[in-house]
């Protein structure tokens, strides 16, 4: 949980956030009894818009009426709310994208039976009026009885409502049938080609159109015939008929259930013992905070055992990708379909390439030499190639990751939610060692040969990055964030309210400064002065030497920087991207975007910074003028530079490289 996030959303306690996406957060929560929930909290953005407002109820009470076993049902929900939210049952299981890439392709009668349950699965959808829109591997949880469809958020009645926007195209690439491309009518064949998508991934372990960028993979579900060259022969014809490019040529759901069973029970495929071999009888629950033992007060975190399995809790996203042109079938993609505003396919903010993950990099990836590295909440770690984004190695801890990697003198350094500070060897990712805490571990800092990390122990720690052995230990009031180091001094924020100043060398205490909201993020010094925001909604400037305040800026958000550049400061504030006066805290310029921004990134005379709005944006450092922008398919997260490309996180699960 992040300091901005919600203690309880009507009768329910949130203990841990699930995953985040472009509508809104989902987090874990307990009911009074201790029943566990998933629930899904619209963004504020939406909040305020009626006709949102109006569609969220009328599918919360469509989807109220889905009672299928193989889906995850709408237990609550409070659509006219301050904050509108859905709570469905909770699902202990990976997702079928995370065990296959884990563990590899499904052997056939696994996919049989994962077939028979996603039919039963969308006939129980479509008899309530419902079509599913994002059936996709991410969206399929696996559990020993049997998998479950999760996210409804985003499917729609099947009748025109009128509250459909004009132009969007909401759905996931190579999973989206050819019809819901083209901005046609989309009915329940659309779901059985999105079902014949699914069970190509499971059987083979990519998707039937390959991996691409987002519009060349459009293009090849309009155009071109799926490869099923690696799909077993007995289920080749019964994929391909799922995938006919016809949504009348496409099997109806009794006749694809019989051809998947034979005529047999679909209980029968699914009796124990029907996942594949590493995932059967298996414990496959994420490691996550117990229920609170009271109703009064916050609910209390339990760490993680580090003994645990490594699976984890794979956020559960909805995608909205926007339709900027159409695609014409049996040509070439239109040129609406360019990613950038100003600048071409070969100019400045278009994609280089495009790295799949399962799950969110929310933290700035690090690039040192020819390769970048970046860490998701999937719970891995990922070296690529800088100029292609190929994988070079990849390491997956025991929870997942919302840290940035720190690299220097050949070694990576990595905080993770399992509790642990690791060192990995920077080209082959072979693990130097492993510190273990007693809370998550925050983004590092490495200096003088040693690395500075905080964690939810409520400590900061010093730990020889040759070794891995521990130098001292300073203990916080609270969770103990990310440190920034200059001079002789380390500073770092804690949930306590307070920054400290400790001494590099022993951990001593120099100093305290006490806000009125958690200080987390990562400070930024320069000039003698530390700046650092609080959720108390302000952006700080104190004395580096003596903790005495210098100035204070209100609107500032501990999720959006700061980044300090020539004598400026850069934080964001909800839609608004801020450039201060380093020194007085005077402000220079505001830059609105569509939605929440990120960590901004500064890399000469260019401010880069993401947003919730789907965008990357460049903007002129001095004035905040706009010089291009990057539209991606989902929220943008914290960018990093060099030399001519920008990286960043997406929320489609993607790590992209975009041209400077």
């Amino acid at each position: 949980m992040e300091p901005d996030d919600p203690a309880a959303v009507g009768p329910y306690r949130l203990v841990a956030r699930l995953g985040s996406g472009g509508m809104g957060r989902v987090y874990l929560g307990y009911s009074p009894s201790g029943r566990k929930v998933a629930i899904k909290v619209i963004r504020p953005e939406y909040v305020q818009d009626p006709a949102f407002r109006q569609r969220f109820a009328r599918e919360v009470i469509a989807s109220r009426a889905v009672s299928g076993f193989y889906t995850a049902g709408v237990v609550d929900a409070d659509p006219e709310g301050p904050r509108p939210w859905l709570a469905t049952a909770y699902i202990a299981g990976p997702s079928l994208q995370r065990a296959v890439q884990k563990s590899g392709p499904f052997p056939e009668r696994s996919v049989r039976a994962l077939g028979a349950a996603l039919v039963e699965a969308l006939t129980a959808i479509h008899g309530a009026s419902l079509v599913h829109r994002d059936l996709k591997p991410a969206n399929v949880l696996l559990a020993q009885d049997g998998p479950r469809v999760i996210d409804f958020g985003i499917s729609r009645l099947c009748e025109h409502t009128g509250l459909t926007l004009t132009g969007t195209t909401i759905g996931s690439p190579g999973y989206m049938s050819p019809e819901q491309i083209q901005g046609l009518r989309v009915e329940p064949p659309s779901d059985v080609f999105s079902l014949g998508s699914v069970l190509a991934y499971a059987a083979t372990g990519s998707s039937p159109f390959g991996e691409a960028s987002v519009p060349a993979l459009l293009y090849r579900v309009v155009n071109e015939q799926p490869d099923l060259q690696a799909v077993p022969t007995g289920l080749r014809d019964l994929i391909a008929w799922c995938l006919a490019k016809g949504a009348a040529d496409r099997p109806e759901l009794p006749a694809l259930l019989h051809a998947l069973t034979g005529g047999r029970p679909p209980g029968e495929l699914l009796a124990p013992g029907w996942l594949p071999e590493p995932w059967q009888g298996e414990e496959t629950e994420p490691a996550l905070p117990d229920a609170p033992t009271s109703t009064f007060g916050p609910p209390v975190p339990v760490p993680p055992s580090p003994e645990q399995p490594p699976t984890r809790a794979v956020g559960r996203r909805r995608v909205l990708y926007s339709a900027v042109g159409a695609l014409v079938a049996g040509g070439a993609a239109a040129a609406g379909w360019a990613l950038s505003r100003g600048g071409g396919p070969s100019g400045a903010g278009s994609t280089r390439w495009r790295f799949a993950t399962t799950g969110t990099v929310l933290s700035y990836p690090r690039i040192a030499g020819d390769l970048v590295y970046a860490a998701s909440n999937d719970g891995t770690l990922y070296a690529l190639g800088a100029a292609d984004g190929s994988r070079r190695w990849a390491y997956t801890t025991g929870a997942a990751i919302g840290s940035a990697p720190a690299v220097l003198g050949g070694a990576v350094y990595l905080g993770s939610d399992d509790r642990v500070l690791y060192s990995f060897d920077a080209r082959s990712g072979a693990v130097r060692w492993r510190y273990t805490t007693q809370g998550i571990v925050h983004t590092p800092v490495v200096t003088g040969g040693v690395v500075y990390v905080g964690s939810a122990d409520h400590r900061l720690y010093a730990v020889d990055a040759a070794s891995g052995e521990r130098r001292w230990a300073f203990t916080a009031g609270n969770d103990t964030h990310s440190p920034a180091v200059s001079g002789e001094s380390v500073y770092v924020g804690s949930s306590d309210t307070r920054l400290y100043a400790v001494e590099a060398a022993t951990g001593a205490r120099r100093w305290s400064f006490t806000t009125r909201g958690a200080v987390s993020g990562i400070p930024a010094v320069a000039n003698g002065l530390v700046h650092f925001a609080s959720t108390d909604g302000s952006l700080y400037a104190v004395d580096a030497g003596s903790g005495r305040q210098v100035w204070r800026f209100e609107g500032a958000s501990v999720g959006a920087g700061p980044a300090i550049a020539r004598g400026l400061v850069y934080a964001g504030g909800g839609k608004q991207l801020h450039a201060l006066e380093a020194a007085t805290g005077k402000t220079v310029w505001t830059f609105m975007a569509a939605g929440d921004v990120h960590t901004p990134a500064v890399a000469g005379a260019v401010v880069y910074v993401g947003s919730d709005d789907s965008r990357l944006y460049a903007l002129d450092s001095a004035t905040g003028h706009e010089l291009w922008s990057h539209l991606a398919p989902a929220p943008v997260h914290a960018p990093a530079v060099a030399q001519d490309t920008v990286y960043f996180g997406c929320d489609d699960s993607a790590l992209y490289a975009v041209r400077l």
